[in-house]
């Protein structure tokens, strides 16, 4: 009777068995068994070399993406992503991924768990001065559901890119014609004059029409909206001002002391241990005079961008932070430096979002809109028909003085500059050299539209001559190391461009990658 019973309970352990092992191939299967009946059509999101991804899979390859951005894997995050693209659509780089970690291992290419811990600390975004592992572990990991094997995961795919792109790129090596003909731009002495042309004089005399302002209410009306309010609360840590006889080494202790204060106080005010605290009483308990710091504790009622407190009104980049859309009521923001030496960390209180604006109070806007549009359609053409005018008179035979006077435009003569060493002085800089750059002499540029939409240019070169460097054979040797890192990457690309012909990719169904 008990061998009878033994063999039944022998059977039945083996039916079980059986069971549950279909059951687990039911769910790991990359098969959809419920798909009308039809057996054998593969639940793939995504599918690459012929390998299937579903959809858990994907979404977590995706979020490598967001990680690798926030970490300061920029090269990575574009060659993976893709240079030119400018949507939200994550499956990009799943493929990318997905290739690069295949073709590493055909190439026999593998970062070892040492070289992938060394390179942890290393990483763009430690080398902030308040971010340390906690930070990223809240801010960055622990958000995007990271453990630190998928962090280890994604250093060595950002290894194994660097190591690939290097060995592609083996070989190369710059043109000493190009070296030297960047060396040459960098390094000659430009004597030259400027023309002005002032969109705000242009605006002046520029007259809008209520005809106008209602055809431009009409068309732009969804889009006219009053400004976003953001009001809140923040703290501003401050350096100690040190002896003026303190030493180097003071110095450097002092402000490792200040950095590590804010780090403690930060951690507190982003993630406080009891939650009914809010930032503003947390601020308080850091606020007045510290050994290591001073710090205020204050509170900024609801403003727009443009008309921000003064003491951060200029601060252009802090603006910014504070009006991202990644805000949301109740963020607290990295710690903010400013060019004095402090930094700020605030908490997002309250947000009044925009409203419609009816055609009377949009009013203002439109004018100002309407008024910037024509204004800088007639500085431009003014600009053109001068330049055509200048270089008419060029090509006769009149000298540039002559030229820009029956051209009837006023010129200034500009300090002799170089493009390497703009003067400080020298408004537009930067886009003066962009234009002399491609310039020999005794030429007119083509017309310049200044920063910030404040009119137009026209350079006019007279000389060029290269001034002696003194570290001439190092400074070349940095521009050639420059540009075959620049050779490397585009190569990589390419190479990784036919890789993606020959992945034979396919996409198929939502994978909820767009948007995230």
């Amino acid at each position: 009777m008990l061998t009878q019973i033994r063999h039944i309970q022998k059977g039945t352990l083996i039916v079980v068995t059986i069971i549950i092992v279909i059951a687990f191939a039911f769910l790991y299967s990359d098969f959809d068994f419920g798909g009308g009946g039809r057996l054998g059509t593969q639940n793939c999101v995504l599918k690459v070399y012929d390998r299937c991804l579903r959809a858990k899979e994907v979404q977590k390859l995706a979020s490598y993406y967001d990680v690798a951005r926030d970490l300061g894997m920029g090269e990575f995050t574009v060659s993976m992503f893709g240079e030119s693209r400018v949507d939200d659509d994550r499956a990009n780089f799943v493929r990318s991924l997905t290739i690069l970690r295949k073709e590493a291992q055909e190439l026999g290419i593998e970062p070892s768990a040492g070289e992938i811990k060394a390179a942890i600390p290393t990483l763009p975004i430690f080398q902030q001065p308040w971010v340390n592992a906690a930070f990223v572990e809240n801010n960055i990991l622990g958000p995007n559901g990271f453990t630190d094997g998928d962090l280890a995961q994604l250093v060595k795919d950002y290894l194994t890119f660097l190591r690939v792109r290097d060995l592609i790129g083996a070989g190369l090596a710059t043109v000493p014609s190009e070296t030297n003909k960047l060396y040459t731009r960098a390094f000659q002495n430009y004597t030259a004059s400027l023309i002005n042309f002032d969109r705000e004089k242009a605006a002046a005399g520029i007259e809008i029409t209520e005809d106008e302002i209602r055809t431009f209410y009409d068309e732009n009306s969804e889009n006219l909206k009053s400004d976003v309010h953001r009001g809140y609360d923040y703290a501003k840590f401050s350096p100690n001002t040190l002896p003026e006889d303190a030493t180097l080494e003071e110095q450097a202790k002092a402000e490792q002391a200040f950095l590590n204060a804010i780090n403690y106080a930060y951690a507190d005010l982003a993630d406080p241990v009891d939650g009914e605290k809010s930032f503003n009483e947390i601020a308080k308990n850091y606020a007045g005079e510290k050994p290591d710091y001073v710090m205020i504790a204050d509170t900024y009622e609801p403003f727009k961008m443009s008309e921000a407190p003064d003491d951060i009104a200029e601060n252009t980049t802090l603006l910014n932070q504070l009006f991202s859309e990644a805000l949301t009521v109740g963020s607290v923001t990295v710690p903010i430096s400013t060019e004095a030496g402090s930094y700020y960390v605030f908490a997002l209180t309250s947000q009044e979002d925009p409203e419609p604006l009816s055609r009377k109070e949009a009013r203002p806007l439109i004018v100002q809109a309407l008024t910037a549009k024509n204004s800088n359609r007639a500085v431009n053409d003014a600009a053109s028909a001068a330049r055509a005018a200048i270089n008419e008179a060029l090509e006769s035979g009149k000298s540039f003085v002559e030229a820009a006077e029956a051209a009837k435009v006023e010129v200034e003569a500009l300090p002799v500059f170089s493009i390497n060493e703009m003067p400080e002085s020298l408004e537009n800089s930067s886009s003066i050299a962009v234009a002399v750059g491609e310039m020999g002499e005794n030429k007119l540029s083509e017309v310049i539209q200044a920063p910030g939409g404040e009119g137009f240019m026209l350079v006019y070169v007279d000389k060029i001559e290269l001034y002696e460097n003194e570290e001439e054979e190092s400074t070349k040797r940095a521009i050639a190391s420059s540009m075959e890192t620049g050779l490397r990457y585009r190569m990589f690309n390419s190479w990784f461009n036919q890789r993606k012909k020959e992945s034979s990719y396919s996409r198929s169904g939502s994978s909820g990658l767009v948007n995230e």
